[in-house]
């Protein structure tokens, strides 16, 4: 997981796991990795992303899978009723 800049630099990751899991063909599995805010803070700006790199490795034939996943950070909006 790292952050990407309004620009498309992504920055140094800050935060790795590894996960191994075996499954016969034609099975889904679900991992599911929380990051707080407090976690992710340091490491973005006003109009950064977060870029999560997901990569898998077939045992048997060697082939290696990977996705990337964007997420655009929105700052909530702000209402003031006076």
């Amino acid at each position: 997981l790292c952050s990407v800049r309004y620009t498309g630099v992504a920055g140094a990751a800050f935060r790795q796991e590894q996960h191994s899991r075996t499954l016969p063909p034609g099975q889904e599995d679900t991992v599911t990795m929380t990051v707080t805010y407090a976690e992710y803070q340091p490491h973005v700006g006003d109009q950064d992303a977060l870029k999560l790199t997901v990569a898998g490795a077939v045992q048997e034939t060697g082939q290696v899978l990977a996705k990337e996943l964007l997420v655009r950070l929105h700052t909530p909006e702000l209402t003031l009723t006076v």
